[in-house]
Order: C-alpha cells, then structure tokens, then sequence
C-alpha cells in the first residue's frame, strides 16, 4: 500500500472514532442530565387513582412533663405517593382526656398530603397542670376528606396516652412520727417517732423499712405478739405516694381511703396506711433530717 492511500485510510478511520465516541458522549450527558433531573412532584398517572391512607401504628404515648413541649405528631401514611388531597381526625367518645383542658391540636384537626409525600401527621400539646400519674387518652378517628383517599379499616383509630412524669428524689433520712387512728392497744402508744431511711430501689420506687412506725418493731405488738418491722415498698410520681401489695404478719397494707399520701413544698411526706387483717391505721410525718 502506497503511503498516500494509508494515510488517507487511517484519517478516515480516525474520524469515524472521534464521531463515535462524540454520539456516546452525548447520549451519556443526556442520560446523566435525565437521572439527575429534580423531581417537580408531577405525578400524573395516578391521578383518579385511590389511593389508601391510614395512623402509622396504633398508639402513642407522652410523658407530660413540667416545662417540657408535651407535643406528639400522630403520624398517617399513604398506600403509595399521593398527588394532593386531606383528611381530618375527630376525637371518639371514649377518650378520658378533654379537649382544651388536658391537650390542645397544635394546628387544628385537618391534615394534607403534599404532592409527592406518602406521610403527613396531627400534632397534639398535652398540659401539665391537668395530667395525672394514671394517665388519661385521646382516642383519634381518621377521617378522609377527598374522594381519591380511602381509610383503611384496621389502621383507622389512634390512641395517645397522656401520664404526669415528674423526676422522682425522695431518698434520704427522715424523722417519722406516726399517730396511731387505731390499734390493740390505744390509749396507750397513740404516738410514736423514730428515724427511718428511705432507700431508692430505682426510678421513682423506694423502700421503708418500717412502714407502720414501730408498732410492729418497738411497739406494743413486738412484746405481745411477737411482731417485727412492717417492710413496704412504695413509688412516687410528681409528688404523689402510691403503693400495692404490701402485707403486714395479718394481711394488706392499703392506702386510707380519703387519706393523703403525698409530698409538700419542703419536703415533707404523709402517708395513710391501713393495716386490712386486723383494721390497724395511722398517719406517718416523714420530715426530712
């Protein structure tokens, strides 16, 4: 082959790869262009599609605490994304808890799906001032307002409970007097006071060593019957004293029906006890030392 003819042939070939290789650099930029692309939230094929939607379990529950949000987002999901539409939640019959006195909806009871989510959610505030240790409910019923948008059966109802949550730190010595409502032995021994220590047993649970204030330990009841120490366990929650199932030698210790059991401003704890076997009462002053 003559020089001229090769160099024509290798131009010609060379030319066709830059050609080639220019058509797959294109088509890879339009490709990366494409892929990249941000997504405007047009969904047209699902439009008049029904879509499902319903509350992202079946429960939730808020710790109210003093000073803190007590906010909780009931979360509702959809079947797949939703182009528009919104739905709202009403609040059933058995709930505890009452509208504007214990919780508040942040920002009302209708809710929407922007284009292209599958989640939204309802917002409530709990109030601290009117909670409780045991614990109140709302119980939500969702509800759609759109024709594209159908509430599943099972995931239809939400319920939120509200419980008072308080640090607990009761633990430490105190001097404990106990006056006695009723026992073998009144008049005699009407009163007594000793030292106790009340020993955290974990978050907001303690124990007493005597709980009934030495009627069983040093009291006439330790000479007569040969009792001792009356061991309790108790817990408390934003300055409320409960307690179940504790027992003296002759069955449970319960709390007084209508009695206090609670802790002031200072410090001071007071506790009604009722001793069920034998009808034994008394009220207990702890005052810190």
């Amino acid at each position: 082959m003559e020089k001229q003819e090769y160099l024509f042939i290798h131009h010609f070939n060379t030319q066709k790869m830059k050609n080639i290789y220019k058509l797959l650099t294109l088509v890879l930029t339009l490709t990366i262009v494409t892929s990249c692309d941000r997504d405007q939230g047009e969904y047209p094929y699902l439009d008049n599609r029904e879509v499902t939607i319903g509350f992202r379990g079946a429960e939730g529950t808020i710790l109210v605490e003093n000073g803190a949000d007590n906010m909780l987002s009931a979360i509702v999901g959809a079947s797949t994304v939703v182009p528009s539409g919104s739905y709202s939640v009403s609040v059933d019959g058995t709930s505890t808890a009452v509208l504007g006195v214990d919780y508040d909806f942040v920002s009302g009871t209708d809710g929407s799906f922007e284009s292209g989510n599958i989640l939204s959610s309802i917002s409530i505030v709990a109030d601290f001032a009117n909670s409780t240790s045991d614990g109140k409910t709302i119980v939500l019923n969702l509800i759609s307002n759109d024709p594209s948008l159908s509430v599943a059966e099972a995931f239809s109802q939400y319920t939120i409970n509200l419980i008072q949550f308080c640090e607990s730190d009761i633990a430490g010595m105190y001097s404990m007097t106990t006056t006695y409502g009723f026992h073998d032995f009144l008049p005699t021994y009407d009163t007594n006071t000793q030292e106790i220590e009340i020993v955290e047993l974990g978050e907001g649970s303690y124990s007493i060593a005597d709980f009934t204030g030495g009627l069983y330990s040093v009291g006439p009841y330790s000479s007569s019957y040969g009792t001792g120490p009356t061991y309790a366990e108790i817990t408390e929650n934003c300055d409320l004293i409960s307690w179940s199932g504790q027992s003296d030698e002759y069955g449970a210790m319960i709390p007084t029906p209508g009695g206090a059991n609670s802790v002031d401003s200072n410090g001071v704890i007071t506790i009604n006890w009722t001793c069920e076997g034998y009808g034994e009462y008394g009220t207990s002053i702890y005052t810190p030392l």
